[in-house]
């Protein structure tokens, strides 16, 4: 009764805590393969995964000890909850650090003869109040919904309904004041070490100057209709810039924003008026949503006559098979982050090699996203990969703080 006591004097101390859901990814497939018995076992293998060897490496990834409680409240769903303010770069360390005990672990059935592998979705969140489990649901749900292996809901701006009207109206605020800027990341070339390009990231700002980030309002943004006003005055500014500046710039397109013929016709319009083809690459996101390649090579054959060139995002995720990237008419491949962030691990250097080695023969350049240290910048260089991009490199900036630097 002492401890107990004083665990919950503890906790409601705490004010905000961080909650990770992990879902279990088509556990009805495994019952209805191996049999509930199997399920049964194959959840409570993952709840020591959870309990023990997951709940023990969390002092040592924080560098703290923080108060951690691990429930299987769903069938298929465990609640991993950590009472204590994590940072972005923590949730994402924890995030890891979950996911990679799961996916790396060889489960096995009741007859202890044939191991399996599982994966699944993890949606997260932190709050001060008692909704935290509804915001990580949402954050759940948002990455089954786009295909993700995780999610986070930021629950300090989505508070309740008040606070997503105070959203709409930032956007807003953001389209009528012409708030809407692209932050620009810097791609090198690893054979001379130069910045040859740089990837255009969307940012929004409120009436106080904050900057919001996409993952923040871009939802919102296309539920009320906003987003492709959002899209134009970044194209509009991408093209003040290379107009400016003379300096070449990738730009972020959905398979969606092929499918809306507004943001097509805008753009090609945009690229055709100002001349800026040369200057321009597309970086269409693998997904797997991607279903109607035919109309993909077609977009993209109609950008190419202006010159632009065209980049395959995320590499790994969606395109099934190499047999899609042959019919695509594309110029680069940017390999999926969660790949090039385990290419330390065996395994995934394989899979790095092979990607490169078909690149160099179909005569596509490879870039490599999420290059965050030396460590994995070597690694990169030492595959054969063109072109590096990531905080090792360079963090998204403002022009002119990239002007700046260059005088």
């Amino acid at each position: 009764m002492i401890f107990k006591n004083f665990f919950s004097y503890l906790f409601k101390k705490v004010e905000i805590k961080t909650l990770f859901l992990v879902d279990i990814l088509n556990m009805q497939d495994l019952n209805a393969i191996y049999g509930f018995s199997n399920g049964n076992y194959i959840i409570s293998q993952l709840s020591s995964i959870l309990k023990i060897k997951t709940k023990n490496s969390i002092e040592k990834i924080l560098n703290r000890k923080s108060p951690v409680i691990v429930k299987n409240t769903h069938a298929d769903v465990f609640e991993f909850f950590i009472y204590d303010d994590l940072s972005i770069e923590e949730i994402i360390k924890v995030k890891n650090l979950i996911y990679e005990n799961i996916v790396s672990y060889d489960f096995k059935l009741l007859n202890k003869i044939f191991i399996i592998n599982i994966d699944v979705t993890i949606g997260c969140s932190k709050s001060d109040d008692d909704r935290t489990k509804v915001y990580a649901e949402k954050a759940l749900h948002n990455a089954k919904q786009n295909f993700l292996h995780y999610s986070y809901y930021d629950s300090f701006l989505y508070k309740n309904e008040l606070i997503n009207e105070d959203l709409v109206e930032t956007i807003n605020y953001s389209i009528e004041n012409n708030l809407v800027e692209p932050y620009f990341q810097a791609i090198m070339d690893n054979e001379t070490n130069e910045i040859v390009k740089y990837e255009a990231l969307m940012r929004i700002f409120d009436k106080d100057g904050n900057m919001l980030m996409p993952n923040i309002f871009i939802h919102k943004a296309k539920k009320c209709r906003l987003y492709n006003k959002l899209m134009e005055i970044l194209f509009d500014k991408i093209i003040i810039y290379i107009l400016k500046y003379k300096v070449h710039v990738s730009i972020n397109l959905d398979y969606i924003d092929i499918l809306n013929p507004y943001i097509k016709k805008t753009l090609l319009k945009k690229i055709k008026d100002n001349k800026i083809g040369s200057y321009l690459t597309l970086e269409i996101l693998e997904s797997e949503k991607v279903s109607n390649f035919e109309l993909v090579n077609k977009f993209i054959n109609e950008t190419k006559q202006y010159g632009v060139k065209i980049a395959i995002d995320d590499f790994g995720t969606g395109f099934s098979n190499y047999e899609n990237i042959l019919n695509l008419d594309i110029n680069y491949i940017k390999i999926d982050g969660s790949l090039i962030r385990k290419i330390d691990e065996t395994i995934y250097l394989n899979l790095i090699k092979s990607i490169v080695s078909f690149s160099k023969e179909q005569n596509i350049k490879v870039v490599a996203e999420f290059v965050s240290d030396l460590k994995i910048l070597r690694y990169v260089k030492s595959v054969g990969i063109d072109y590096s991009q990531g905080y090792q490199i360079e963090k998204p900036m403002h022009i002119n703080d990239i002007i700046k630097g260059n005088k």
